[in-house]
């Protein structure tokens, strides 16, 4: 077969050539070519050492991303090419990281250590492909199988394991039976590996086409493992996942996808913590996954009104109430409410009406300059804002002056 490589690869592989060693594109970039996928981007490999590669690509500028493992990358244009040495990997004592890593001038060594048949594929112009594990095969029956005994690949490095459901679920591939078999047996390695990784590899999955093969991590025991699931109803993880395929209906977004995810969790009563808990994502993320959780858990949208709707935006961000809207469209086929409330937000916005206190046409010099003083500051602009959110015509300043003009002490009181 003929891959069209890249100009700037084929210059690359070219030159190392012409220095008398020998390089290949390798792994995914291979495997998406023959599949007719776009590559992210183009691995290098070669017998030469990272020192001659340095020399050999002296003239353009050279960043040692990883040269105790082989890598160096090169800068041609603006753009950057990792070339990695083959190499032999020492004993994974962690289930993470080899202890050590030996260069070698063989190819083989190389690829046989690599995770799955589908990425331990190479390639250049000279020789063609080198499928040396039936990489090719297993891509033309959509098969996730490991190279050589599972169990050892696993045992090298547990995140191979999610890493397997991650590429079933971007390829829609399945996963081999005897690789499948290692990672029930195996799932116990996962306590190793950092919750940093796993998280990219799960943020993959649901944000795959195929997000219904989180099922995997219930069923195979990754997920107790982690201490995020103890879930053993194989009815309920089987409901769950056949109504997550939902999550196909909405854009990319893994924010939304989360919070879908969760909730779907919450109504099937499946045992398991929230993904946005026990992994790893920032505060803010976190924080909007449980704002827009919390009002899909406490508030039935044919409920809402104008009123109701302004309450919800002084407290939580448009941005937010309008994935809570989108989430509802979805999942509770509610369009026809929700182009109603996307009227009603429209009609709000048209008409500048008020639902923060910041929009007030009054503010607290304008009250303390009417004889109130600390706390009562707010507890007026409080009560303010809520009568200006039942009609909002009443957000003019001499209005809401007169408004408070009408307090006495029993009303600061009541206040």
């Amino acid at each position: 077969m003929k891959i069209n490589l890249p100009p700037k690869v084929r210059y690359i592989i070219n030159k190392i050539y012409e220095n008398n060693y020998e390089a290949y594109i390798v792994g995914g970039c291979v495997r998406d070519n023959i599949l007719g996928h776009k590559p992210n981007d183009y691995d290098i490999t070669t017998n030469a050492s990272p020192i001659i590669i340095k020399d050999i690509f002296k003239d353009f500028k050279c960043i040692e991303t990883g040269i105790e493992h082989g890598t160096v990358s090169i800068l041609i244009e603006d753009e950057l090419f990792e070339i990695t040495t083959y190499r032999i990997e020492g004993e994974y004592r962690d289930h993470r990281r080899p202890d050590n890593v030996d260069f070698t001038d063989k190819l083989e060594e190389d690829l046989k250590r690599r995770d799955f048949t589908i990425n331990a594929m190479a390639y250049n112009e000279k020789n063609g492909l080198i499928d040396l594990f039936g990489g090719r095969e297993d891509l033309n029956n959509k098969i996730i199988r490991t190279v050589g005994n599972p169990y050892d690949r696993f045992d090298e490095d547990g995140l191979r394991m999610i890493r397997a459901i991650r590429f079933s679920s971007k390829l829609n591939f399945v996963i081999d039976n005897e690789t499948l078999k290692a990672i029930y047996d195996n799932a116990y390695i996962i306590k190793n590996i950092s919750l940093e990784r796993i998280t990219d590899e799960f943020n993959k999955i649901i944000l795959s086409n195929n997000p219904q093969n989180i099922k995997y991590l219930f069923e195979t025991g990754l997920l107790r493992y982690l201490n995020i699931s103890n879930e053993e109803s194989k009815d309920k993880i089987g409901k769950l996942c056949n109504k997550i395929t939902i999550l196909n209906n909405f854009q990319k977004n893994l924010e939304k996808r989360l919070v879908v995810l969760d909730y779907l969790i919450e109504q099937y009563n499946i045992d398991c913590k929230s993904f946005c808990s026990e992994l790893i994502y920032s505060k803010k993320i976190i924080k909007s996954h449980n704002i827009v959780l919390n009002l899909l858990n406490n508030i039935k949208i044919d409920e809402l009104n104008k009123i109701m709707i302004k309450k919800i935006l002084n407290k939580v961000d448009k941005s937010l109430f309008e994935d809570y809207l989108d989430i509802n469209k979805v999942i509770f086929n509610e369009k026809e409410k929700v182009e109603e409330i996307i009227d009603i937000l429209k009609e709000i916005e048209e008409n500048n009406e008020c639902y923060t206190i910041k929009n007030l046409k009054v503010n607290g010099k304008d009250i303390m300059s009417l004889g109130f003083k600390n706390k009562e500051v707010g507890q007026v602009l409080d009560y303010l804002l809520k009568i200006v959110i039942e009609d909002y015509e009443l957000n003019k300043k001499d209005v809401l002056i007169e408004e408070i003009k009408k307090f006495d002490e029993f009303n600061r009181k009541y206040i």
